[in-house]
């Protein structure tokens, strides 16, 4: 289809219009706010105790999720592309679920599950606190994270096909290092994509985290939940202003190392 020279500037306008109003626009006002009382102002909001404490919650949970959902995303990954099994389609439906449920939901049905008086509650009368607590939080992460990796690995399996597993196979090796020389080597920048995007995700969840949080300053509260409590429970607006520009600069170094990736892999 043939476009006029001003119809094609006008879509371009148009469009670039509405990325700046609904993304830059929101996000430049919180770092007016922020910045507005000087750099030093920042750095004594986010060198607080409460700050620092929900900054490395956020990195811990960061750092349990990233590796589970590796090694059970690959898994399912291999399962869905590799397996002919009963219930195949269901697996694949199943797996979109995060996507479609609100974390809310997620986080009612862990504590129904987890919590005092779910199927799992008896847990809690052995010292082993799930819900309200960093397992319960860990567990609502890996919910809403858990087809990141999947969704990206996927498609490179299917491109890759199986032939080079088979002739691997075919000359002696067994599953582990056929797995290891020949499938992880081809899959590698998909799933170091899925990587950054769960770790993304990670750190800006909040819906399933909350409801499964104490949401105790130092003690179980993320920087999005640190963000909240700052803004609604405190009216501390510049304080939540400052944390929003620290989650916000953690996400914009994800973001940087993500697009580092996409470069290096469209170079190999």
């Amino acid at each position: 289809m043939k476009v006029s020279t001003r119809a094609r500037i006008g879509l371009r306008t148009v469009a670039l219009a509405y990325v700046v109003v609904l993304l830059l626009v929101p996000i430049g006002v919180i770092a007016y706010r922020t910045f507005g009382s000087g750099l030093g102002a920042f750095i004594q909001s986010i060198s607080t105790p409460a700050a620092i404490s929900a900054l490395n919650l956020s990195l811990l949970i960061v750092a349990i999720v990233v590796p589970l959902n590796v090694v059970f995303g690959v898994g399912v990954a291999l399962a869905l592309v590799r397996g002919r099994f009963p219930g195949r389609g269901l697996l694949q439906a199943v797996v979109d679920l995060p996507f479609a449920l609100s974390p809310v939901v997620v986080g009612v049905s862990l504590i129904l599950l987890w919590g005092v008086g779910g199927w799992f509650g008896f847990l809690d009368d052995y010292g082993i606190k799930v819900i309200f607590g960093l397992p319960g939080m860990v567990l609502a992460t890996i919910f809403v994270t858990l087809p990141f990796i999947v969704r990206e690995v996927e498609p490179v399996l299917h491109e890759i096909g199986d032939e080079q597993e088979q002739a691997a196979s075919t000359l002696g090796a067994n599953g582990w290092q056929t797995f290891w020389r020949i499938t992880l080597p081809a899959i590698r920048w998909g799933l170091t994509y899925g990587v950054v995007l769960t770790i993304a995700r990670s750190l800006g969840e909040f819906g399933a985290v909350i409801m499964v949080s104490s949401g105790f300053p130092g003690v179980s509260q993320t920087l999005t939940l640190l963000v909240h409590a700052r803004y609604v429970d405190d009216h501390n607006t510049f304080g939540a202003y400052s944390a929003a520009t620290l989650l916000m600069l953690v996400a914009l170094l994800t973001l940087v190392a993500m697009t580092v990736l996409d470069r290096l892999r469209r170079t190999r």
